[in-house]
């Protein structure tokens, strides 16, 4: 594996070529921060943490930022040359980290299944197969406002069972792979329609007859 070079002019070329594991390899071969160095560990910690935090079942990789972060605080070179200006920034998305860490390590998804509206938003979601919803045809759906809507939204997020992305005015949402197993776990469990117990009832009929 090539060692990652912190000294590159544009450090957004490095945030999908590289891992955490490469950046701290790369923070202990240094001797001194230097001004490159500096912004382009910056922008990896700021975009990966990002990344992390809004995934919702990303533990490993909130560990493996949490172990970056905590090496490169507490280094040596890092006490003597590192700005104040980078240690702070750091060190809330450390914090950050550790509050998306514990809200994951509590959640209870089973408990929001309780909550009404929950489970019709769930099928909805899957219904919708691998496209995502707007928030706004909840409201439309569930006949319910949109500050509702995003009451109910929120845990579902910080629970691990949706994915909600800004897009203008909207949000759009999405099962996540825990979020897919519940809404199939709702599905096969739903009781049928009263038109799907007709036509149970009247194929039930036939064979009697035809019996």
């Amino acid at each position: 594996m090539d060692e990652l070079n912190l000294n590159v002019s544009d450090p957004a070329m490095l945030v999908d070529r590289s891992t955490p594991v490469e950046l701290l390899a790369a923070i202990r071969l240094l001797d001194t921060w230097n001004e490159t160095a500096l912004k382009t560990a910056n922008r990896l910690i700021s975009v990966w943490s990002a990344r992390a935090i809004a995934n919702p079942n990303d533990r490993e990789g909130i560990s493996e930022l949490q172990r970056v972060i905590h090496y490169t605080l507490n280094r040596a070179i890092s006490i003597n040359t590192l700005p104040d200006e980078f240690r702070y920034r750091w060190q809330e998305a450390s914090d950050m980290l550790e509050a998306r860490r514990l809200n994951l390590a509590h959640a209870d998804p089973d408990a929001q299944l309780t909550r009404r509206h929950v489970p019709e938003i769930l099928l909805l979601l899957l219904k919708a197969g691998n496209r995502e919803l707007p928030q706004s045809e909840l409201v439309q759906h569930l006949d319910v406002t949109t500050g509702r809507v995003t009451q109910l939204i929120g845990p579902l997020e910080a629970n691990g069972l949706i994915t909600k992305r800004k897009q203008g005015r909207d949000n759009l949402l999405k099962l996540t792979d825990t979020g897919l197993k519940y809404a199939g776990k709702l599905d096969r469990e739903r009781i049928p329609t009263s038109s799907q117990q007709s036509e149970r009832g009247s194929s039930f009929l036939i064979i009697r007859k035809s019996a």
